[in-house]
């Protein structure tokens, strides 16, 4: 059981995007790049998105968790060092190893991942700001909160080529079961939708990387 409500959360994200204005241009940024170069092929292109993401995550981690929401929660830091592990690997493997590339992989894998893409850069705020009587500062933005992350990071990798990192998929998958859980502790129905995409990416993920005749499967 969560030890706060759902005015709670929704202050805990007021006052934490109010503290790190403007950084959230420096995280759409980030993002806009790793979209963009996901649908080049090539090992630098995963080296690059890994970085970014990485930063992303770790910096989630790190003010998000272990800063605005460490007084409400007391399992607040360790979900810090969650985020921060889920950054250290995506740099790990992605920008050390240069263990991933991206290429568009069409049929509902590359769909998906548009859906995933869209909802967590646009739709995400939009949706809330549209059928949730909130502001603007207590939203969840990509790249500065948990929730849009999860579900940007899930369609990077679904975009991995020629198979996609699956161990980079636990912890959002994780995040995602997490998010669901919330909606239902906090009553925000509209982050079903989130929750419900994490776990749909995260399956199609697990079938893409241990069956063989994928092509046939998602085209």
């Amino acid at each position: 059981m969560l030890p706060f409500d759902g005015p709670t959360w929704l202050a805990i994200l007021d006052q934490y995007n109010q503290a790190i204005w403007p950084l959230h241009g420096v995280a759409a940024l980030f993002v806009l790049v790793s979209i963009a170069m996901a649908f080049f092929s090539g090992r630098f292109a995963g080296r690059a998105i890994g970085l970014l993401m990485g930063v992303l995550w770790a910096w989630i981690g790190l003010t998000f968790f272990g800063g605005s929401l460490a007084p409400y929660h007391f399992a607040a830091h360790w979900l810090a060092g969650v985020f921060v592990a889920q950054g250290l690997m995506m740099v790990f493997a992605l920008t050390v190893m240069g263990r991933g590339a991206f290429a568009w992989p069409g049929g509902w894998a590359g769909l998906l991942a548009v859906v995933l893409m869209f909802y967590a850069v646009v739709a995400y705020p939009l949706v809330g700001l549209a059928l949730v009587d909130t502001s603007w500062s207590q939203l969840s933005y990509v790249g500065v909160a948990p929730g849009p992350t999860m579900l940007l990071t899930l369609g990077l990798l679904l975009l991995g080529y020629p198979r996609p990192p699956l161990i980079l998929a636990i912890i959002p998958c994780l995040w995602a079961l997490v998010t669901g859980y919330m909606a239902w502790e906090l009553g925000m129905p509209l982050d079903y939708i989130s929750a419900g995409l994490g776990i749909m990416a995260f399956v199609l993920l697990v079938v893409r990387r241990f069956r063989r005749e994928e092509r046939r499967l998602f085209r």
